[in-house]
């Protein structure tokens, strides 16, 4: 790939960042406080890849979208569960389940050889 191709594509995806971010923001304040568009950098990383730009995923933003399908859902029913209760437990829980899977992300990354968790031409 070119110099210039490269900076085109780098200067779009930091365009929908900015965009993603954008609607992000509105949408939480604007609806309730609720995150319509939490995943679409994933959605657009995906698409690139799918279409074959050089240096993206198709596995890792798959991976991406499913863990937050999944958590959507854990979390869903983990609400619904919990909406009875006191909101200290319901919090309290929150951060535990948080915590537990920042500190399994933490060790994963901790213990993957560098030559896997670095990327092509980078190490």
């Amino acid at each position: 790939m070119t110099q210039p191709h490269e900076s085109r594509l780098v200067g779009a995806l930091l365009v929908q960042t900015v965009a993603t971010g954008l609607i992000d923001a509105v949408s939480y304040l604007a609806l309730g406080h609720v995150f319509t568009a939490n995943m679409t950098g994933n959605v657009v990383f995906l698409a690139f890849a799918i279409a074959g730009a050089p240096g993206l995923s198709i596995p890792r933003s798959a991976v991406s979208l499913g863990a937050f399908l999944a958590g959507a859902m854990a979390g869903g029913r983990l609400a619904a569960r919990r909406a009875t209760g006191p909101q200290h437990r319901w919090v309290a829980t929150a951060f535990a389940v948080e915590a537990v899977l920042l500190l399994a992300a933490a060790l994963a990354v901790a213990l993957t050889p560098r030559s896997l968790s670095s990327p092509r031409g980078l190490t």
